[in-house]
C-alpha cells in the first residue's frame, strides 16, 4: 500500500491487505501525517511502531525514488537493497537512495525505532550538503547500505532521532534547517563509524552465514503456509531442516545464531507465537483447536508455551484484543 503525497508515492508499513486465510489489515492507512513539512522539498519521519506505518510481513521488491534513513530499535527481518542483503535486527541502521530496488521480509514483531524519508530537494538550500549526500559511500550503487551499532551507538543515534521528530512536529520557523541540521549529523556519523569500524559493517549476500540463515527461514516459512488453510504445520525438528540444507544440527545452530543472534529454535518458536496470535485474534477457533494445528500435545502446554514467549496466556490475550477491537 503506497500513500501519495507531494506527488511521490512514499511506501506505509503497515500489515496490508490480504485476500485469503485468517489476515486482515489492522487500520486504514491516512491520507496524509498530521504533521507535516511544507518546505522546499520533500522530508518525513515516522515511528516503525506507528500503526499507520507498521512494518509488513513482506514488502515485495520495489524501486526508490527517495532516500530513507532506518533506525532499527526492534524487530528483526531480511532487508535487501541494490545488490546486497542483510539481516536487519535491533542496532541496524540502514540508509537506501533513489534507484535502488530494495525489499523485505520481517522475521519477528515487536518492531521500533525510526525512518526519516527525504528528497535531493530538501538539501537544496545548502549546496555543500547536497554534493555530501551524494558522495556518502552507504548511498552508492555498490555500497554497503547498512551498519550494525552498539548499544551505546543506538542510543546515540536514537537521540538524534528524536530530535528530528520534535522539530517534525512543531510549529518552529526553522525546523527545515534544525532538521537537515541533526539528519547531517547522523550521516556524518555513520561514515565515520563506516570508514574506521570495520566490526559495524555487516556482512552482504556474499557471507556463507547469512545464504544459509536465510535458506533456513525460508524451508520453516514454507512449512507455516498450511495454517492459512487450518492445516497442522508439518511435525519438523531441526534435525529434519539440517539434513534439507546438507548442514549438521550444531553447524546450522551456530551459524544461524552468528547472524540473528538467537538459535533456530528460538526462531522457530516466536514464529509459531506471532501465528498463533494472529489465529486468536482474526479467528474463532479454539484454543484447543490453534494448539493442535501447531502440534502441541495438549491445550495446557501450548498456553504455557504461548505466555513464555508473548507474556501472557492465549485466553488472556484473546480476550484483550477483541476489547481493543470494539
Amino acid at each position: 500500500m503506497y500513500m501519495k503525497y507531494n506527488h511521490k508515492y512514499i511506501p506505509t508499513y503497515t500489515t496490508g491487505t490480504f485476500k485469503e486465510g485468517y489476515f486482515r489489515p489492522i487500520a486504514d492507512v491516512v491520507s496524509q501525517p498530521e504533521h507535516s513539512y511544507t518546505g522546499p522539498g520533500h522530508f518525513e519521519i515516522h515511528r516503525r511502531d506507528d500503526y499507520r506505518y507498521q512494518c509488513r510481513e513482506v514488502v515485495p521488491a520495489n524501486r526508490l525514488e527517495f532516500f530513507m534513513v532506518n533506525l532499527i530499535t526492534g524487530g528483526e527481518g531480511i532487508k535487501s537493497f541494490g545488490l546486497h542483503e542483510y539481516y536487519a535486527k535491533r542496532g541496524t541502521l540502514c540508509f537506501e537512495s533513489p534507484g535502488k530496488i530494495t525489499s523485505w521480509q520481517a522475521k519477528a514483531d515487536n518492531h521500533a525505532g525510526y525512518f526519516c524519508i527525504f528528497d535531493a530537494e530538501f538539501f537544496q538550500q545548502d549546496q555543500l550538503a547536497s554534493e555530501l549526500i551524494a558522495n556518502y559511500p552507504f548511498f552508492q550503487v555498490d555500497g554497503i547500505g547498512a551498519i550494525q551499532l552498539t548499544e551505546d551507538e543506538i542510543q546515540y543515534f536514537n537521540g538524534f532521532f528524536q530530535e528530528i521528530e520534535k522539530e517534525y512536529l512543531s510549529d518552529s520557523l526553522f525546523k527545515a534547517d534544525i532538521m537537515r541540521a541533526f539528519l547531517i549529523i547522523i550521516m556524518k556519523k555513520a561514515q565515520s563509524l563506516y570508514s574506521t569500524c570495520p566490526h559495524s559493517s555487516i556482512q552482504d549476500n556474499s557471507n556463507a552465514g547469512l545464504r544459509l540463515t536465510k535458506a533456513f527461514t525460508k524451508l520453516f516459512d514454507r512449512d507455516f503456509n498450511s495454517v492459512k488453510s487450518f492445516q497442522p504445520i508439518p511435525p519438523r525438528n531441526l534435525d529434519d531442516y539440517a539434513a534439507q540444507l546438507n548442514v549438521s544440527k550444531n553447524h546450522l545452530i551456530d551459524t544461524v545464531k552468528s547472524v540473528a543472534g538467537k538459535p533456530p529454535g528460538v526462531l522457530m518458536n516466536e514464529r509459531i507465537a506471532k501465528e498463533a496470535a494472529q489465529l486468536l485474534i482474526h479467528t474463532e477457533l479454539s484454543i484447543a483447536e490453534i494448539s493442535y494445528l501447531f502440534n502441541f500435545e495438549s491445550q495446557s502446554y501450548f498456553s504455557r508455551f504461548y505466555k513464555r514467549y508473548m507474556d501472557i496466556s492465549p485466553s488472556l490475550y484473546r480476550e484483550r484484543e477483541k476489547q481493543i477491537m470494539l
